[in-house]
């Protein structure tokens, strides 16, 4: 059902319109009538319609100029111009500027549905163009931040993003547990946000601007009520590379992990607390660059100096107790990507972070932390990753989350997803999709099941994320693949 706007500066003319046809029927429903052009326009940035059926001649603003600031708008609706007899200079005016068509005072019935069905057609073809633009934006948009795209690729996709190949601040945002993608997907276009997609039950979004934009963008989700209840926003690093976009993502879906993870072992969603940890948006992100580098080049004595920096900056900026342990515990991670931890003490690093009272105490734990660091090699997978690795062979086909695998295993799913993570070299989702991916591959081979049959066989309730998945890894759809290992034609 598409919206319509009825404007017109005579009240008998607007009823009559609501009343001559059955809207609803030929596929509208009338959302909004108002007197002039400005009023319109108003309406519309407040509350976007699909359709918008509009006298020429109004007093304060015209059709045709209301017209004009339409198409400025970035999701300008189609337009049908009502003119009286005299009036025709105005319609090709209109016909001009892209009025859909026109109609004459008094209106028609017979006339409206005409022009109704065409508005109709123009509508669902520009619904089936924006769901195929949509879908290529979010299959590469996901592999931009892999970065799997090559330069042309990548160019490509942000001209069609409207975003220019210049430096610009990047920040991946994560949006946990949301339930309406839909009106997530149309908040981020309004706000021309149009680097985004979905994975899992995250809505990543490629934020592009300035931190004072991203902090009024995430206020503007939860304004709109698309962040509320059990869902929570995880904001990362900002980077000025598109090479740095992977870290800020890491570092969001860690964030993520440690929220739930705080979430399991107090009311952490309650009162203030869930307040403080929305607005972590709003405190410039540091960054952990240089301590990694000096980590992965073993220079212990510039990762405690770096350390000891960091904790005056976030002292100077007199940050929430909340986002220093974010800060801290990000670190631990870090460490733990080089080092074997024990879950035990893996649990009794985060009870010391977790209890520190202070800024400077949280520091000195952090320092004692870094100065004992001792990467020792692996060479096998330890015990608890083959177990992971079994779980996954087992049950891959069943709804299945590294929180979930943490649980059988009585570990912390933030220190097993790490250790994961650092043996096999991959997170866990991504290790999961790969390995359901391999077995798609194999029935698609070996068997004569439908696409769709396969997908749900695998564990993907969704065929239409399945499909996105395969073409990522696989570079065809998976009735090519099918097609291509046949020896028949694509």
């Amino acid at each position: 059902m598409y919206s319509v706007m009825l404007v017109d500066d005579e009240y008998m003319i607007l009823k009559g319109m609501a009343k001559i046809v059955d809207w609803e029927k030929n596929g509208f429903k009338i959302v909004q009538t108002v007197r002039n052009g400005k009023q319109a326009l108003a309406a519309f940035k407040q509350q976007p319609v699909d359709l918008i059926i509009t006298d020429v001649r109004m007093p304060e603003m015209t059709g045709l100029a209301l017209m004009k600031q339409l198409q400025l708008l970035p999701q300008a609706p189609l337009v049908i111009v009502l003119s009286g007899y005299q009036e025709f200079d105005y319609v090709k005016q209109a016909l001009h500027f892209g009025a859909v068509d026109y109609l004459v005072k008094p209106v028609d019935a017979q006339e409206l549905e005409k022009v109704l069905i065409k508005a109709h057609e123009q509508l669902e073809s520009q619904t089936k163009e924006a769901a195929t633009r949509h879908y290529y934006l979010e299959m590469q948009t996901e592999r931009l931040v892999a970065q799997e795209l090559d330069e042309a690729a990548t160019e490509q996709l942000l001209n069609s993003a409207g975003v220019a190949n210049n430096p610009h601040k990047l920040t991946m945002i994560c949006c946990n547990n949301v339930t309406n993608y839909d009106a997530l997907s149309q908040a981020c276009q309004q706000q021309g946000q149009n680097l985004y997609y979905v994975s899992q039950n995250q809505f990543m979004i490629c934020f592009v601007g300035s931190h004072l934009a991203l902090t009024k963008f995430i206020q503007q989700l939860e304004a709109q009520q698309l962040i509320t209840g059990a869902s929570f926003v995880t904001v990362g690093e900002r980077v000025s590379q598109l090479s740095g976009l992977a870290d800020s993502l890491e570092q969001a879906q860690t964030l993520a992990e440690l929220y739930q993870f705080y979430e399991g072992r107090s009311p952490f969603l309650s009162g203030a607390a869930r307040t403080e940890w929305l607005r972590q948006a709003e405190i410039p992100k540091v960054s952990l660059d240089k301590f990694k580098r000096a980590l992965s080049s073993n220079n212990q004595a510039l990762m405690v100096t770096l350390t000891q920096a960091l904790f005056v900056k976030l002292s100077n900026e007199h940050v929430a107790p909340s986002y220093a342990r974010q800060v801290a515990f990000l670190v631990l991670n870090i460490l733990s990507n080089h080092q074997t931890f024990s879950n035990q003490d893996y649990e009794a690093q985060l009870t010391l972070i977790d209890n520190a009272p202070t800024i400077a105490a949280l520091e000195q734990t952090v320092v004692a932390l870094v100065q004992r660091y001792e990467p020792k090699p692996q060479l096998t997978y330890s015990k608890n990753v083959r177990q992971v690795i079994a779980i996954v062979k087992a049950d891959y086909a069943q709804d299945l989350s590294l929180t979930q695998v943490a649980n059988r295993l009585h570990l912390n799913p933030v220190y097993l997803g790490q250790l994961f993570k650092k043996e096999i070299q991959t997170s866990f989702s991504k290790y999961l999709n790969q390995y359901r991916i391999d077995q798609a591959k194999q029935m698609l081979l070996s068997t004569d099941e439908s696409i769709s049959n396969i997908a749900l066989e695998i564990g993907y309730t969704n065929s239409g994320y399945f499909y996105k998945n395969f073409r990522l890894i696989c570079d065809v759809s998976p009735k090519e693949y099918r097609q291509q290992a046949a020896g028949q034609p694509t």
